[in-house]
């Protein structure tokens, strides 16, 4: 069956951070430093017109902190110029000045979201090590007022990572953030469970056992989302932070077609018929399962 994914996401910028999250595994990334042109993100975008009408997200974002490629704003405004919709990214925010703000808001990216794991300094800062929880709330709030000011349409989502540190916290960290945001324009507060990205999660309660052992979980990854590295190289997933599969590149391929190839097609028979968990690539990732319960805790 030939797949068109729903979801595009392109890496601009990799291997760097302003952060050092507990439950990320920056420590290893291989792949050498590397961002985007605006002619090589202008070369991917021209190879998915064709496709363009059938993509719901176009995410510019991929191992790094994207608000690093000082010229995100202009990448977004070039798709925003070709047709493409649904583009927005996830930021630590460390980097989101009123610059950088005001030049996102005009471009305009559709969607921003904004993580920040605690309502306490010291719980955020144990999690996203190297980052300054005051700056964070502060520009993150600044955004929501440049928004508000400039009467613009960009979706602002409050993500929360949930872990052993900060579990607790939930109720009230939503009910806080709920006071900033304006849920007519589509803002929202998420939830998202820690998954054992790199095996981080440190016995944290396994998703596994909340599901019926005859419940088939598909992973969006490989029926939703096409990744593109900062190379043009495609990634299997989102998860695939060193580029372990020879899968293609886009520079020299269709992205689709890539897309389609004979890995991607064994990896999606497998999970149809219940084997994905079997599959040494995907046995010990939690990643699907994490998505399966994104929006139980947030409606």
């Amino acid at each position: 069956m030939f797949t068109i994914p729903k979801h595009i996401q392109i890496e601009t910028i990799n291997g760097v951070c302003t952060a050092k999250c507990i439950m990320c595994r920056i420590d290893s990334w291989t792949r050498k430093i590397r961002i985007m042109s605006i002619e090589e993100l202008n070369t991917i975008l021209d190879k998915l017109l064709p496709y363009k009408d059938n993509f719901d997200y176009l995410t510019l974002q991929g191992f790094a902190e994207p608000l690093l490629d000082k010229t995100l704003y202009q990448k977004v405004k070039l798709a925003k110029d070709k047709g493409f919709k649904g583009i927005g990214f996830a930021t630590n925010c460390t980097e989101l000045d009123e610059n950088t703000s005001k030049n996102l808001i005009e471009a305009p990216v559709n969607t921003i979201i904004c993580s920040v794991d605690s309502l306490h300094k010291e719980i955020h800062e144990k999690i996203r090590t190297s980052t300054n929880f005051d700056i964070v709330v502060r520009n993150i709030k600044n955004f929501i007022k440049l928004r508000n000011e400039m009467k613009s349409k960009t979706k602002v989502m409050i993500r929360f990572i949930c872990q052993k540190q900060n579990h607790s916290e939930w109720v009230s960290y939503k009910k806080y953030w709920d006071e900033y945001l304006n849920y007519s324009l589509g803002d929202q507060v998420l939830k998202l469970d820690v998954h054992n990205w790199g095996d981080k999660l440190n016995n944290y309660e396994d998703m596994r056992l909340k599901l019926s052992t005859s419940e088939i979980i598909t992973c969006e990854d490989l029926v939703n989302r096409l990744f593109i590295y900062s190379s043009g190289d495609v990634a299997l997933c989102c998860a695939d932070d060193n580029g372990h599969f020879n899968l293609g590149n886009v520079f020299t391929d269709d992205p689709i077609a890539i897309y389609n190839n004979k890995i991607f097609t064994k990896m999606r028979n497998n999970m149809y018929a219940g084997k994905l968990f079997d599959d040494p690539t995907c046995k010990n990732c939690t990643l699907p399962l994490v998505r399966y319960f994104k929006y139980r805790e947030t409606k």
